[in-house]
């Protein structure tokens, strides 16, 4: 027997009725006004703000090519003094790779030492100074090299190129040997000249004479092989500063700070 106590809460033959529990997935519906805020958007900046950072940006660009104008003025400038050389390299075409190599290493020789020291002994400047503002380059396709010299100061520098000059074709002309032989020849000719000379060594003098011209004279074709094209002159523009470069340096710094200063403008003008 079923006692009152002991009978379903819901009666007899009915269901017990279901409590409330956690909403089922997709079932949660947020009422309104719940949920994280709206982002508030970034206020726009105005036509004037505009402008005015245009302005600034335009200004600060053009101060920046000033400066570097300024620079190309004030600081040290140093010139370069060229000559040019043509070193004949006889059945050997330019281009060639043998010839290629004997232009190099003429190259080398002008920018080395046995070059140099003469030529550093002979005007007072140290030869480390010479070595690192010597060059010598070849022109393409061509028996032409061209030497530079950079030096503060333009008389100095075209002086120092045109010793190098002609200290490079003592040694690449070898004219030593044919100095001995010219002294030699004009020697005999002296003895021939004197009436005192006995009439048995004239022939002997004569042979002489005639061996030492036939050397000299194939010395000349053969020895000769390096000869200045162009005097030593000075270039026009300065090698240091370089005009140019710097004015874009200036413009480039100028551009960056107005970067700067145009990302700070907007940051103060676009604050809440």
């Amino acid at each position: 027997m079923v006692t009152p106590s002991s009978a379903p809460a819901g009666g007899a033959g009915r269901p017990a009725q279901r409590l409330p529990g956690p909403p089922g997935p997709g079932q949660f519906r947020p009422q309104s006004g719940f949920g994280p805020p709206p982002t508030p958007s970034r206020p726009r900046l105005t036509k004037a703000q505009q402008v005015r950072l245009t302005l600034v940006s335009a200004i600060l660009v053009v101060v920046g090519v000033v400066l570097g104008l300024v620079a190309t003025v004030v600081l040290p400038h140093v010139y370069a003094a060229q000559t040019t050389i043509r070193f004949s390299l006889g059945a050997s075409s330019s281009g060639d790779d043998n010839a290629d190599r004997t232009l190099t290493t003429q190259t080398v020789l002008i920018t080395g030492r046995d070059v140099l020291q003469p030529v550093a002994d002979s005007t007072g400047v140290p030869i480390d100074y010479l070595i690192k503002n010597t060059t010598a380059t070849v022109v393409p396709n061509s028996e032409i090299i061209t030497i530079q010299v950079n030096h503060p100061d333009r008389s100095s520098g075209i002086q120092l190129t045109d010793a190098i000059a002609k200290r490079y074709l003592e040694i690449a002309n070898d004219t030593g040997n044919q100095s001995q032989l010219q002294a030699q020849l004009d020697s005999a000719q002296r003895q021939l000249a004197n009436p005192a000379t006995a009439p048995d060594a004239v022939g002997d003098l004569q042979a002489q004479v005639t061996d030492l011209q036939n050397q000299i004279a194939a010395q000349v074709t053969t020895s000769n092989i390096a000869s200045i094209v162009a005097p030593a002159y000075s270039v026009t523009a300065p090698v240091f500063p370089n005009t140019l470069i710097t004015l874009g340096i200036g413009a480039l710094v100028g551009a960056a700070l107005a970067g700067l200063v145009g990302s700070r403008m907007v940051r103060n003008w676009t604050r809440r």
